[in-house]
């Protein structure tokens, strides 16, 4: 349960607004997450790893992001191919606790194999608990 203690009280889909010298209790509607955590922690550890050369020949690029140490368990995942945000071919599982109690996650892109080959900026941006953490990748800075 959380209670809002201002001069009046507002609720508006579970949040707490407000100016009244009254207190009132909201409890949050399903589906809300509240996340508190320590601003001294890390943010995620981010690893992308580039598509394989048998995957390249189906003209298909799949590209994973691998997040660890992720203070929270909810975690979003954003993918950009040259700055512009990709929804389409996106896949993110589901984190998984660690055995040092953080967080652990993948998503996977799947592009087609011409905007890999044409060494485009790839993105995997994650932020949990938060933080906050970026990495780029392109054909050109991979070894063969």
């Amino acid at each position: 349960m959380w209670t809002c203690e201002q001069k009046r009280v507002e609720q508006r889909r579970g949040f707490c607004t407000g100016e009244d010298a009254e207190r009132i209790a909201v409890v949050f509607g399903q589906g809300t997450k509240l996340i508190v955590s320590d601003a001294a922690l890390p943010g995620p550890v981010l690893t992308v790893l580039p598509p394989s050369s048998e995957e390249l020949k189906s003209k298909k690029a799949t590209l994973v992001c691998l997040a660890s140490d992720m203070a929270s368990g909810f975690a979003d995942v954003r993918w950009l191919v040259n700055e512009n945000s990709v929804t389409s071919g996106v896949i993110t599982g589901s984190a998984q606790q660690q055995a040092n109690k953080k967080f652990t996650l993948s998503s996977y892109l799947t592009i087609d194999s011409c905007e890999w080959e044409n060494d485009k900026v790839v993105t995997c941006e994650v932020s949990a608990g938060g933080k906050a953490a970026s990495v780029k990748i392109k054909k050109s800075e991979c070894s063969e």
